[in-house]
Formats: C-alpha cells, structure tokens, sequence
C-alpha cells in the first residue's frame, strides 16, 4: 500500500510540475552572432544538394537553332577531385547531327579535352546523313579541380532543320562532380569546327 501511495505521489508531483511548466518558444529574432538560418528557403537547400559531390548527373533538353547556326546547349559544372567523366548523349531528335565539346573553365573557344583541338566532336567527320539523330559517348579525365563547360551542339549544315532533343547523362568514376547547371541556350558554337575525334 505504501508503494501504491509513493508512486501516487510521484505522478501528481509531475503533473502539477509539468502543468507550471513554461512552453517552449522559438524566437526568429533571436539567433546566434554570425548565424541566420532560413529553413523555408528552397534556394538554400537545392544549394546545398548542388554542393554535394555527385556520381551522375542526367538533363533532358533541347534544340532550336537560329538559321544557318550550329548551336550549343553549355552546362557548367566544377570537379572536387581528379576523375573520370563518362558523357553520353542519346536520345536525338529533329534529323541533329551531335557535335560535343568539353572545356577546362568557362571559354568556349579554348581546347576541347575530348579531341584535344579547337573543334568539336563528330564522328564520322564530316557528318552525313547517316549522322543523324545518332547518340555519342566518351570518357575523358578530369586532370584537375575546379570548374569545366560542356557543349552539347547541333551541327546546322548536316541536320535536317532548326530544332531537336537529346538526353544527356554524365557519371564519374569517384563522385566528385558538383553545380551542374546550363548556363546557355540555343548559343551558337565557338568552335572552328569538327573533327572525330
């Protein structure tokens, strides 16, 4: 019976403790010296899933060249580390002939890593009709940090007309690729030209 009473006792003394008890309140006024956080803000979270690594990276786009132009689609992205880069392209559509470039930093004129000149890659080069709406894939090493521009072009001459899709889907052998983004569109190339590879 003195249990019985004990722990009676016991649960009025904790409800009447927690009955005096103040709520908890967050205050937004008050944050740390230094520190702001916005926890409703989308822009600060996909901010911090663009600053994780990634192993793949996959975009669905578009074509639509201005007249006799060969055009560029141009994503940005920056390597933590070196690697590999996979690219492959497939997918194509509107009679496109593929032309790709891959640049160390953000000139578009610069050489191309995956043939080492000045022109774009397309294989058989010069395109025929045969060229079109065929995919493309390459490997290339990522010898430093830091950030490279890929150009996913149409060549204008040996495709059928102004517009078209393509799938693009990038992997890494380490999973150091970072702020994959497109930065331009429908922009005509740089290149001097194209070459396979």
């Amino acid at each position: 019976m003195a249990i019985r009473i004990s722990v009676f006792v016991l649960i009025l003394f904790f409800q009447i403790a927690c009955l005096q008890s103040h709520p908890i309140e967050l205050d937004a006024s008050k944050t740390l010296s230094g520190v702001a956080l916005d926890f409703s803000s989308s822009e600060a979270i996909a901010a911090s899933i663009a600053a994780t690594p990634q192993a793949t990276e996959a975009k669905t786009d578009t074509w639509n060249c201005s007249f006799a132009t060969n055009c560029v689609e141009v994503y940005k992205l920056n390597f933590t580390q070196t690697d590999t880069l996979s690219i492959a392209v497939s997918s194509i559509t509107g009679g496109s002939v593929l032309r790709l470039a891959f640049y160390s930093g953000t000139a578009l004129n610069g050489t191309n890593l995956l043939n080492g000149s000045t022109n774009e890659r397309t294989c058989p080069s010069p395109p025929t009709a045969g060229n079109q709406d065929v995919g493309d894939s390459t490997s290339v090493a990522i010898p430093s940090t830091g950030v490279y521009t890929l150009t996913v072009g149409r060549d204008w001459g040996a495709s059928l007309s102004g517009s078209g899709t393509f799938s693009l889907n990038l992997s890494t052998t380490l999973a150091s690729m970072t702020g994959f983004t497109k930065i331009s569109t429908d922009a005509a190339t740089q290149a001097t030209g194209m070459s396979c590879p």
